[in-house]
This record gives structure tokens, sequence and C-alpha cells, in this order.
């Protein structure tokens, strides 16, 4: 599997991007990560899931590419997606039409003024709490989550999402 980034412009096996699988760590599903049909990212949000899809119609939504992995550890599931648009600016509108659901608490990124991140509180079905940040590097819009036991640290998410841009910006 190959990619390239030239000028935010993301060519090749979108997978590519993903941040790594750390080698102490347990990838869950393939360790290459999956690819995401636009079927699979309406999916993904359920009730508002004809609005998703008219938006990912009208932004070029290109595909998009997710890997999940357990720390070595085991106290935390890492899970990060990647959605490509046609233009950067479709990256942005993607990210700037998201909005949390009621009981995310935000909090700021330093350095990253444009991301939004959420301190997301326990989820029954899961058992666990949720720190996620979500940005876009030229034409990729990405998700980075980390879920594990409250409270989560914020810094285990914050290393994951300085991982992942490296990987989106210069492909290595």
């Amino acid at each position: 599997m190959t990619g390239k980034v030239a000028n935010g412009v993301h060519t090749g096996d979108l997978r590519y991007f993903l941040l790594s699988t750390p080698a102490d760590a347990l990838a869950i599903d393939s360790p290459d990560g999956e690819l995401l049909t636009k079927d699979d990212v309406v999916r993904m949000y359920g009730a508002s899931a004809a609005t998703a899809g008219k938006r990912l119609d009208a932004l070029h939504f290109q595909g998009g590419a997710t890997r999940g992995y357990q720390t070595a550890d085991g106290k935390y599931h890492v899970l990060v997606r990647l959605f490509r648009f046609s233009t950067a600016a479709g990256a942005k509108t993607w990210l700037t039409s998201l909005r949390p659901v009621t009981g995310w608490k935000a909090f700021p990124v330093s350095g990253y003024p444009d991301f939004k991140a959420y301190d997301i509180p326990v989820d029954p079905t899961l058992a666990a709490a949720r720190l996620q940040v979500v940005g876009f590097r030229g034409d990729v819009f990405f998700e980075v989550n980390v879920f594990g036991q409250p409270p989560v640290d914020h810094n285990v998410l914050i290393d994951r999402l300085r991982k992942q841009i490296a990987r989106l910006d210069t492909g290595s």
C-alpha cells in the first residue's frame, strides 16, 4: 500500500495515511486498516444519515479509511478515521458542519485552534469514556478517538493527534 502527499493533496491508498499501530499494540480487525465507502460513513451518523449522505455528495467525498488498536497495557482503545474529499475546502466544510452531541464537553487543543476536541462521558454500551479530536489536513478530514476508563488521559489523545498530523502532512 502506498500514498503520497503534495500541497495538501493525498493520493494513493488512504489507509497509507492512517496513524500507525505501535509495534507493541494489538490491531483491531485488519492491521492495514479498512476502507470506508460513503454508505459506511452514512451509517456512522445514524439519525442524520440522509443529511450526511447529501453533504458527502455535495463535498465530493472520495473515500475513507479506519484503523483501531488496543494499547499494549490494555488501558486504551484508539480508533482513527480519515475521509478524503476532492478539495481542502470540502474537508474543512465537513469539519465545520459537525456538532457535538449533548453532554460532550469541548476542550481546546493547544496549537490547533481550528480543531474540535471533546471529552465524552461513559457510553453504557461500550463501558468506556472517550476523548475525540477532529480536524483536517489538506483534502483529508480526520477523527482520532481514545476510549478508556474515566478519566481518559488527554495526553494520550494529544500524542496520537500529533502522530496522525505528521502522517497526513508528510506521508511518513
